[in-house]
């Protein structure tokens, strides 16, 4: 079978054929396709990521443990041949999520009056501690002692986690074990319960009076809930002091 294309080992005065001068052409175009990016280091990419972030602010509902960022240049084309002199964000950013971002860079050559924008993909996530059940717990049960801290992707979260003292919260539904504790899993329990008797307390001045009573709603530590007199059956309403008290509200 005929090859389409040989390289003579010595120099011929015989013309190269049409099908030759394709292949050339075409290995040149595919050369030129692939130089940009050859020529764009792995360090050129890290400087201008460096310099995108100086403009960005980040405000994650979390605090982080650690802040995630790689990215890379989309169009490392327009500078090809660039002596930079100058290089500065366009725009100012705050991200609040994990997910991909879109900034641009002005970038200022030698020699040239006219500026290049350069855009930068940005990939963010951060590691966060959060609550991780360690057995099943049933709904009104206490969290202490039933949950570990562990870190986490925030991308791989879907909620609100809760960041509070397991000690003080119950479950408010029944979370399988392994499961992230988020604050719509959780409630603060009730300092009083209907039904159970109560010190009414009603301070104004130097005056001071306390007194029975009964609790007509349940509430927690500040909720306002209604109270009955048990000796003079009469109904005020009270803020929840602690698990016996409810101070008068004049």
């Amino acid at each position: 079978m005929q090859r389409l294309f040989r390289l003579p080992m010595r120099c011929s005065k015989r013309p190269l054929t049409l099908r030759g001068n394709f292949f050339w052409l075409l290995l040149a175009f595919f050369l030129l396709l692939s130089f940009p990016l050859k020529a764009f280091s792995q360090e050129g990419e890290d400087f201008f990521l460096k310099v995108a972030l100086r403009n960005i602010r980040f405000d994650f509902p979390l605090k982080t443990e650690e802040l995630l960022v790689s990215g890379k240049i989309l169009n490392p084309q327009v500078i090809k041949g660039c002596r930079i002199k100058d290089v500065t964000p366009l725009h100012a950013l705050t991200i609040k999520r994990p997910g991909k971002y879109l900034t641009q860079l002005r970038v200022k050559c030698e020699k040239s009056f006219l500026s290049r924008t350069l855009n930068v993909e940005l990939f963010v996530d951060a590691k966060v501690a959060v609550l991780r059940t360690t057995s099943f717990i049933k709904r009104g049960e206490p969290l202490d002692g039933k949950v570990e801290k562990v870190e986490l992707l925030l991308s791989a979260i879907r909620g609100k986690p809760f960041v509070g003292d397991p000690s003080k919260v119950v479950a408010r539904v029944s979370i399988p074990s392994g499961e992230v504790v988020l604050e719509r899993f959780v409630e603060v329990p009730f300092a009083v319960k209907r039904g159970q008797l109560v010190k009414i307390v009603a301070k104004k001045g130097g005056i001071y009076v306390e007194t029975l009573g009964r609790a007509l709603q349940n509430g927690r530590v500040g909720d306002i809930i209604r109270v009955k007199n048990v000796y003079s059956g009469k109904v005020i309403e009270g803020r929840v002091e602690n698990e016996e008290t409810v101070v008068v509200i004049f």
